[in-house]
């Protein structure tokens, strides 16, 4: 008998490579599956920030605007408050009128009328919060004028190029002591000597130069930075100097552009030759005889005008021979100020349409007579580190500048308000970004009130010059910055009931946070209609969050 023997399948080995085959293309399925996946989730989530970016610009722009509003509405009640108090010029017998150059509420020119300063008791100089379409915003405007403006160095009195080079050295050297990034004595003074140098003696750089309309032909060494950036390529400058953060230690380091400026007495040519829109020259705006310079002959021009502090106008088209004296006294100079004229001017174009720009600076007119070139530090709101180093301790006592820090800080006294008065008093609460009640604190009106800061009377005859020279009670040039913040955490934003210096802290290290820091520059001017307000930095957008510069900062801050 024989044994049946199964035969074996030949489609076995088959089975198993479409086994295997399947496998595969399972797996290939699920890569391809998974790509798909991967990719829409990352153009959603790229869509949705570009949709938040979007939306973090718009409420920044509302918020720009809302800045400049603040700053035109201030300008406004300061230009009324300082039309119901004249001053007289001229010994009292003809009212001087107010350049269209100086900006209203502060402005370069004119004659320090009262009610016309600016103070941190301004609406614009307390930082707000707000949300728009759920994006928090915080606020904060810093007055150029509270700092000191390096085109100084671009003086063409050797001495007085020297004095700006000693004082930004100085400046420096304090604005960032007591914090693990201070900068070293001889290091701020090599710093110093290299920005003179890039002013004074731009032909001499290696780096490339940008043809400006503010050039001089008849003076190619000099050069008008347009930006504290511009210093960023010199040695011994770093990146972190021009960037606000905390030390190792957690203290606030400011950038060195919280003390240092290029943008202050800001004015076109013609205006800071005292000339209007019209062209006639203004009452007091120094027109001692002979011709005018460079251009602005009847054209204001539209140029921006930055420069140096005292010498005669110089012009493309020659010397301006008796020049302007810019003590804005009938032409003659002022004794003890030791300036005096408009400084360079370089004009071109001489029809309508030609662009006045020069290198002018707007002269304001101290309560004594003297003027600062338009370079005046706001004594309101300078930072301590400016407001010591501009003077030399030979020129005035120390002491004396910590009395004037010690005096804006004291409360205001405030008077009993009466019934009548007081839902207006309600009304004139200020409230910070916290939602507490700020305190005001006591503020200069005018120079002449610096006789009621302890040591004044004590102080000889040069020193009150010196004050009254390098000081000011006004600013019409103002830095806004907008912090534009979206939380993506699901949590939300932050804990509305966190103290604020926590709250600070936690938006610092902010890394469940979308950011957006923008800055702009605003020029406030007092034209023939009204306030104007120009923008001179239209949109700058910063890696940094900005950091206030305090007079007696918290500890816990």
């Amino acid at each position: 008998m024989k044994l049946l023997r199964h035969a074996r399948s030949a489609g076995g080995p088959r089975r198993g490579a479409a086994l295997i085959l399947s496998l595969l293309l399972l797996f290939v399925l699920v890569a391809i599956t998974l790509q798909i996946g991967v990719t829409t989730g990352t153009d959603a989530r790229v869509a949705r920030n570009d949709l938040t970016m979007t939306s973090m610009d718009l409420a920044i722009e509302s918020a720009m605007l809302q800045v400049q509003e603040t700053l035109k509405t201030d300008g406004e009640a300061s230009s009324e408050g300082a039309q119901q108090q004249p001053d007289a010029a001229q010994g009292g017998q003809q009212q001087q009128q107010t350049p269209t150059g100086g900006g209203a509420g502060g402005g370069a020119a004119g004659g320090g009328d009262a009610g016309a300063s600016d103070t941190r008791k301004d609406e614009w100089a307390t930082p707000q919060r707000t949300e728009i379409n759920e994006i928090s915003l915080r606020i904060l405007v810093v007055d150029e004028d509270s700092k000191y403006n390096v085109l100084n160095l671009a003086n063409p009195d050797e001495r007085e190029s020297e004095a700006a080079q000693g004082r930004i050295a100085r400046i420096l050297d304090l604005c960032r002591e007591g914090t693990e990034a201070d900068i070293d004595t001889a290091v701020a003074e090599q710093m110093a000597r290299a920005m003179r140098e890039f002013v004074v003696e731009r032909d001499k750089t290696d780096l490339p130069r940008p043809a400006l309309l503010a050039d001089d032909p008849q003076r190619e060494e000099l050069a008008l930075p347009r930006s504290m950036l511009d210093f960023a390529a010199l040695d011994p400058f770093e990146p972190m100097h021009f960037r606000d953060f905390r030390d190792i230690n957690g203290k606030p380091v400011h950038s060195i552009a919280s003390f240092l400026t290029v943008w202050t007495s800001v004015s076109t040519a013609g205006e800071a030759l005292g000339v209007p829109a019209g062209g006639a020259a203004q009452p007091g705006s120094g027109q001692g005889g002979g011709g005018q310079a460079g251009a602005g002959q009847g054209q204001s021009g539209t140029g921006s005008t930055q420069g140096g502090q005292g010498s005669t106008g110089q012009g493309a088209s020659g010397q301006g021979g008796s020049g302007q004296n810019g003590s804005g006294q009938d032409g003659s100079s002022q004794g003890g100020s030791g300036q005096s004229g408009s400084g360079q001017e370089s004009g071109s174009g001489q029809g309508a349409s030609g662009q006045n720009s020069g290198q002018a600076g707007g002269q304001a007119t101290n309560t004594n007579g003297t003027t600062n070139g338009g370079y005046g530090v706001n004594v309101n709101t300078a930072p301590p580190a400016v407001l010591k180093a501009i003077f030399d301790d030979r020129e005035l006592d120390p002491r004396f500048l910590d009395e004037i820090i010690e005096y804006r800080n004291l409360e205001e006294e405030q008077e009993e308000p009466t019934s009548s008065s007081d839902e207006e008093s309600e009304e004139a609460v200020r409230y910070d970004e916290w939602g507490n009640e700020v305190v005001d604190r006591r503020a200069f009106e005018e120079l002449v009130e610096l006789q009621q800061v302890p040591g004044y009377d004590r102080l000889d005859r040069a020193a009150q010059d010196a004050l009254s020279r390098l000081l000011s009670v006004q600013s019409n040039v103002f830095s806004g910055y907008v912090i534009a913040r979206r939380s993506t955490s699901v949590d939300g934003d932050l804990d509305a009931g966190l103290d604020p210096a926590e709250s600070r802290r936690l938006e610092e290290q902010g890394g469940d946070s979308l950011v957006r820091v923008v800055r702009c520059v605003l020029w406030r001017r007092q034209a023939d209609d009204g306030v104007r307000i120009v923008p001179l930095v239209r949109w700058e957008v910063l890696d940094y969050l900005p950091i206030e510069v305090l007079d007696y900062p918290d500890e816990d801050r």
